[in-house]
């Protein structure tokens, strides 16, 4: 028997009566998005069937089925759908999200003008950006993930400058540097064979010189956010990661003050990257892929000439809280990418999909219990991957210490990884007497932690 898993529908509905609106409008037909806890796609339509059926509502219409999992490796983790999902049980396998009344059409207007999106994502190569007629191209190097971009800097006869002002060698050794790229150049293959992973830097296309890039760049190193009014902080838009967040981040007039003078913004693609929705990629990039696997797939961030119109060129270029919560999100769903593949050998028989699913269960239950850090929230998940999703209330010795308001996140932790051996053992031990069912309750061992 398949294990059931979280699935969300968008399901179009009409109320067979007024008492079986679930929305204030008056209105016979609705949208939502629901979650089903199912095995698979044949029941999940079932259980929708039925579900609708005794509330009083016809299923017309339903599509978009696809696992939680899968919605939020394409979109990054959306916390709504995550709970609405956790809100179903195998008593009560399908949740409602919000119903969206579809009210009477009005008179068609004459249709708009179309809009362009403000961001184009395309996927490129190196040898596309030095085709004919193509802008010169220059790369951004961080320091801080690519230790001897200084050094071969400096023994290359390339055009390069630093920008940080400091002329300390040891801050100039961490600091981004800007160099221009020419197609047969030793600093061009260089960057082309270096692991992706590793995050060295993006490039840009852009006719400016030199000196007029650099101080254009120089002004973005720093800035404003909610995150301290008193000064400004680092922004490392010279991370790839941070690159293609910044794109899906920030409002349009700002993007396109950042790249006023450039053409294209170019990010060498990596699995621990969040791509928008928007992007194509073929084949797509997994979780699980390594360096070989993704060298030389680039990732190109244009702007439509309506979003360049607006750059709000005097404008105060701060971070929003808008703004800055969505960067947040976005390098939280990277975090959580980059604890399921950090797993991958310890758990080498567990897919990209379970482990990710395990970093979301045990995010969930970081924030019902207390525990927030990197390494809390890995001791969650190595608890979920070796004992289960519902450890918690299987396993009493658990429950009393997630359960103990009087204890730090740290602690708990330590307590954890402290009682897991037991736990694996006492999981052992049970499980065949759970697979067979609760009734055969009175027949199984009595576990040391249960007994009076």
């Amino acid at each position: 028997m398949a294990t059931p898993d979280y699935w969300l529908a968008r399901c179009h509905v009409m109320a067979y009566s007024p008492s079986a609106r679930r929305w204030e409008e008056e209105a016979d037909e609705a949208v939502t998005v629901a979650a089903v806890l199912a095995e698979d796609e044949a029941q999940v339509r079932a259980l929708l069937q039925q579900q609708c059926h005794d509330d009083g509502l016809g299923l017309i219409r339903l599509d978009a089925i696809e696992t939680l999992l899968q919605r939020c490796r394409r979109e990054g983790i959306a916390h709504g759908l995550v709970e609405l999902a956790h809100t179903t049980s195998s008593q009560h396998p399908v949740a409602y999200g919000e119903m969206l009344p579809l009210l009477p059409e009005k008179v068609p207007e004459p249709p708009p003008a179309a809009i362009l999106p403000p961001v184009n994502y395309q996927e490129t190569t190196w040898q596309a950006l030095f085709a004919p007629h193509q802008p010169p191209l220059w790369a951004v190097i961080d320091g801080v993930n690519c230790r001897d971009a200084m050094a071969r800097l400096r023994q290359a006869e390339a055009q390069s400058a630093c920008l940080y002002a400091s002329t300390d060698s040891a801050t100039q050794a961490n600091a981004p540097w800007l160099v221009r790229l020419e197609a047969d150049s030793d600093v061009r293959q260089w960057l082309e064979n270096l692991p992706q992973d590793q995050h060295w830097g993006i490039l840009l296309q852009s006719n400016a010189t030199l000196k007029q890039l650099r101080s254009h760049l120089r002004k973005f190193t720093m800035l404003w956010t909610p995150a301290n009014d008193q000064a400004p902080v680092y922004f490392r838009f010279y991370d790839p990661r941070v690159a293609l967040d910044m794109s899906q981040a920030l409002e349009p007039w700002k993007l396109a003050a950042f790249m006023a003078p450039l053409e294209t913004v170019i990010v060498p693609a990596s699995p621990l990257m969040v791509f928008p929705p928007e992007l194509t990629l073929i084949p797509e990039i997994e979780l699980d892929a390594n360096a070989s696997e993704v060298n030389g797939r680039l990732v190109r961030i244009a702007l439509s000439d309506d979003a360049r119109a607006a750059n709000g060129q005097g404008r105060q270029f701060v971070i929003g809280q808008a703004e800055y919560q969505h960067f947040g999100a976005l390098a939280q769903s990277r975090a959580s990418q980059a604890l399921a593949r950090s797993l991958k050998e310890r758990y080498s028989q567990v897919s990209e999909g379970e482990r990710m699913r395990a970093v979301i269960d045990a995010t969930q239950l970081g924030k019902r219990y207390g525990l927030a850090s990197k390494k809390q929230i890995q001791t969650l998940v190595i608890c979920v991957l070796e004992v289960g999703t519902d450890f918690a209330q299987r396993h009493p010795d658990a429950q009393r210490i997630l359960g103990n308001a009087k204890l730090a996140g740290w602690r708990k932790c330590q307590l954890l990884e402290e009682w897991l051996p037991r736990g694996c053992i006492r999981h052992a031990l049970l499980a065949p007497y759970q697979q067979a069912g609760e009734h055969e309750d009175n027949y199984r061992p009595i576990a040391d932690e249960e007994r009076p």
